[in-house]
């Protein structure tokens, strides 16, 4: 074994340090001192070698200890990490168990939504729409399995105020049309400008049950208490008043009829078209449901406008709007892909609001067709077992009071001075209407026994 020793090699072979220093001489003198040169030089070759393997061997430690360290503190800082994962869904998870009730009649419950939804209302509010793709836990979407979170309710907040409802039908009402163009979807529909800018959806139906139907499941909304329906005002078309007398040539040339009562809704700038949801797709009658597997792969975005699709579902069950969502359905007979197209009469706002338009065929000449469409309706209100409790509520007081038609009504003519010369329901109508309250009560009772 030879080692390194100084400049030289130490080279512990006797034979050969001897002849290195001389070989034998025949001298005892010098022999006995190349013997002790040679004793001194193997002694320190053999201090050289233990020294030198001694200093491997601690090496060798000292990185190992080196390894333990690094991979003990790794271990401490995912500790640590998980922990406070742990100690944060759970508190979120308190959080929103203190914010939610457990029982089905709503009709004294109040939705506290407190400070932690302060980042979701600010960004809707100021009109921005959330992306987040992150990890949800399902109890903080879903309540019960079957009601949107308060939580959730507390990121959608009115589509449109009240207040600026108020304004804008008390502004428009007796406001000068000074442009009529088309626009606003069908070829009867007309695109108001008024003097100060303001624009409009003017609505010229075909009879006055759609004029009355498309008036009537607005204020039916607002019994819901949905705010997904433009603000609505009435206006009477005298073509010798200040309001239309500007376009008069135009109304002549649409030949609508001199007095005749139209709806103008307000018009919503930079639209997009909207497509069904793809977990409402999927259900045809199973009913919407929500995993915690099919929750960590949606956006606060996607979830928010889902709410609003089980808001719809219920509207135009009641309603019997089959000019959306359920021709859609009749149409699957023939067409297997009608599903993944746009839906009529459905807007999405850049906020991601959606937009429930043109509803002239809901209530009045939806009912009075009911018996062509009803078997598309029951598989339209069977696509969806998840609610907002506050829709729940307001349907559970509708179906206590059992006169939905009376609280519509009071509603109607409290808000539009045309609305005894339009007309409201009639008695058949209003048990119509009563009838649907109550079914869809039962449906929402079935999901929370269900589930």
């Amino acid at each position: 074994m030879i080692w390194s020793h100084g400049s030289r090699p130490c080279d512990c072979s006797c034979t050969e340090h001897r002849k290195s220093l001389g070989g034998e001489t025949g001298n005892i003198a010098q022999e006995r001192r190349i013997h002790n040169d040679y004793i001194s030089h193997v002694r320190r070759c053999k201090c050289k070698a233990k020294w030198t393997k001694m200093r491997f061997e601690i090496m060798k430690a000292g990185k190992v200890k080196l390894c333990a360290s690094i991979c003990m503190w790794l271990g401490i800082v995912t500790w640590i990490g998980n922990v406070k994962l742990h100690l944060w869904s759970v508190f979120v998870q308190q959080a929103t168990e203190r914010g939610s009730g457990v029982v089905f009649s709503l009709a004294n419950e109040q939705v506290n939504v407190s400070k932690r939804h302060a980042l979701g209302n600010a960004g809707f509010r100021d009109g921005k729409s959330f992306h987040i793709r992150s990890p949800f836990i399902l109890d903080n979407v879903v309540e019960h399995r079957v009601f949107w979170s308060a939580w959730l309710e507390g990121l959608s907040t009115r589509v449109f105020g009240v207040e600026h409802e108020r304004k804008w039908r008390d502004q428009v009402r007796d406001a000068r049309v000074v442009v009529l163009e088309a626009g606003c979807g069908r070829p009867t529909n007309r695109l108001a400008t008024f003097a100060d800018g303001t624009k409009a959806c003017v609505r010229y139906g075909i009879n006055a049950d759609q004029v009355l139907g498309e008036t009537l499941s607005y204020y039916l909304a607002e019994l819901l208490g949905i705010s997904n329906l433009p603000p609505l005002a009435l206006s009477k078309l005298n073509l010798s008043s200040e309001q239309w007398a500007s376009v008069r040539e135009n109304i002549e040339a649409l030949e609508w009829s001199p007095n005749a009562i139209v709806s103008l809704t307000e018009f919503i700038p930079n639209v997009t078209e909207v497509f069904i949801p793809l977990h409402l797709r999927k259900q045809q009658g199973g009913g919407l449901q929500l995993s915690a597997e099919t929750i960590s792969n949606m956006t606060v975005t996607y979830l928010v406008e889902l709410m609003q699709w089980s808001d719809l579902i219920l509207f135009d069950y009641l309603t019997a709007n089959f000019d959306r969502i359920v021709s859609h359905i009749f149409s699957l007979q023939w067409d297997a892909r009608v599903m993944e197209r746009t839906t009529n009469n459905l807007l999405k706002t850049i906020n991601g609001h959606l937009l429930f338009i043109d509803n002239e065929a809901g209530l009045v000449h939806g009912y009075r067709v009911l018996d062509l469409w009803e078997r598309y309706h029951i598989v339209l209100l069977s696509s969806s077992c998840i609610f907002r409790r506050s829709t729940v509520r307001r349907i559970s007081e509708m179906k206590r009071s059992g006169n939905s038609a009376k609280l519509l009504c009071e509603l109607y003519r409290a808000r539009e001075p045309l609305a005894r010369e339009l007309g409201s329901l009639s008695e058949e109508h209003a048990l119509t209407l009563q009838n649907r309250i109550d079914v869809v009560y039962k449906h929402i009772k079935q999901c929370t026994e269900v589930m």
